[in-house]
């Protein structure tokens, strides 16, 4: 069987921008460096796939053990199906160079249905072309789809007893949908594959596209023309906001991580939380890995929070959705919880409020992203092996069994953290 030429992945990549496969397929060198925060951002979605296969026991897993083997391992689903496998996992489909990896394939007595897994709490438009695709691969490979649901977390869902996969997860069906695409579909796959025959990528011009639904590969390539900051196209004076300082607050610094999978009892999916924080003179304060430990964390913090005259801190937009779903869980802390917030500045809300392309993109100003940019000299918080709190929580995930040990030597990666966050917030606020 020959290579493909398209994936899901890379058809997706034509389908925001045909400037972006084509170089990704045939400049792969000009694209940004992985970052050690984008690699752990790729691996959280893997534990809400794992999970869902649950929802259909007993299948066989056709992932193929690298790269070099997409297709054995699509002739080997070929195989499955023949012999008679009612649920194959990762189930590898070819048509005309196009590859797809289904997540879960399934017989019942009226025929085969596909399933596919989104580690988000909402569909996108990118999420129906997607499983268009992977539609219009099956199909035109001879086999019948009676259905295609898209399978993703109901963020409403809160932790009762055991974990419930039919409460947590929402199976939508989208046949109907991905049948109207499927001209669609064939018009872009030759588009595609045209793009691929031309000596030339395609003039494209940059903008919001580049950032949406997701940050190009090629962003450091395509933008390096037009401004050495390409997620501004105006510089931020930050002197202009100086008459914005608070005199006699406190400053803090946090650690958020978004649990896709609630733990402890009453918990919702996808809630944000506090993994630890430090109060200008007060020493970092970690969560110990276990629910008791939450409640401890989160006693302590508004024990601290509440002595505050003013709190300045990086980003209220976080602390004020994490705030609110603790009031649901721990109610008696409501009256504080409310104080806390009222008293609480975020620098970068201050930003995004003067700087409308701060504003739309704000999520991309992280506190590195000010250190290395404006306080490279008086700041070492980019330069940490921990220097974001996606890295963060992956180091809590890697040693959550262990962090129950407070000498744990990991632990003091997640305390310089903390303090040379706590370091540049103090300098920010300085400038606005």
């Amino acid at each position: 069987m020959e290579k493909h030429l398209l994936s899901k992945s890379t058809f997706i990549k034509g389908y925001h921008c045909l400037k972006s496969l084509y170089l990704y397929k045939k400049r792969p060198f000009l694209r940004d460096k992985l970052t050690a925060e984008q690699r752990a951002k790729f691996k959280r979605g893997h534990e809400v796939g794992d999970l869902a296969q649950q929802l259909f026991p007993g299948g066989v897993d056709m992932s193929p053990k690298s790269p070099s083997q997409y297709q054995k391992s699509v002739i080997q689903t070929l195989e499955a199906i023949k012999m008679g496998k009612e649920v194959i996992y990762e189930a590898t489909f070819q048509h005309e160079k196009v590859l797809v990896m289904l997540d879960v394939l399934v017989k019942k007595e009226d025929g085969w249905h596909a399933y596919e897994v989104k580690s988000s709490k909402k569909l996108s438009e990118t999420y129906f072309t997607d499983a268009a695709l992977q539609y219009w691969v099956i199909a035109n490979s001879g086999l019948a789809l009676q259905s295609f649901s898209l399978v993703y977390v109901d963020e409403n869902y809160r932790l009762n007893g055991d974990l419930d996969l039919r409460s947590y997860f929402i199976i939508q069906n989208v046949t109907e949908e991905v049948k109207e695409k499927q001209a669609f579909i064939t018009e872009k796959i030759l588009e595609e594959k045209a793009i691929l025959e031309e000596k030339h990528s395609p003039k494209v011009d940059v903008g919001a596209h580049c950032f949406s639904p997701y940050k190009c590969d090629f962003v450091g390539f395509c933008w390096k023309k037009i401004a050495d900051k390409p997620y501004l196209a105006e510089e931020i004076s930050i002197d202009k906001l100086l008459q914005k300082k608070a005199p006699n607050a406190g400053f803090l610094s946090l650690i958020f991580s978004e649990q896709a999978i609630p733990k402890c009892e009453n918990e919702k999916a996808y809630s944000l939380q506090i993994l630890g924080f430090q109060f200008t003179g007060s020493e970092p304060q970690l969560l110990i890995n276990t629910c008791e430990g939450k409640k401890d964390l989160i006693d302590t913090f508004i024990k601290q929070a509440s002595s505050q005259n003013k709190i300045i801190t990086f980003d209220k937009s976080k602390l004020n959705i994490c705030l609110e779903e603790v009031a649901k869980i721990y109610p008696e802390h409501q009256e504080q919880i409310n104080q806390i917030l009222e008293k609480t500045i975020g620098l970068i809300d201050v930003l995004a409020n003067e700087y409308s392309k701060v504003d739309e993109k704000k999520e991309l100003y992280s506190a590195a992203w000010f250190s290395k940019t404006y306080f490279t000299k008086e700041s070492n918080l980019h330069k940490l092996p921990v220097y974001s709190d996606i890295l963060a929580r992956e180091l809590f995930d890697k040693t959550k069994k262990d962090l129950l040990s407070e000498d744990h030597p990991d632990l003091e990666s997640l305390r310089d953290y903390l303090s040379e966050q706590l370091g540049l917030v103090m300098l920010l606020h300085q400038k606005i």
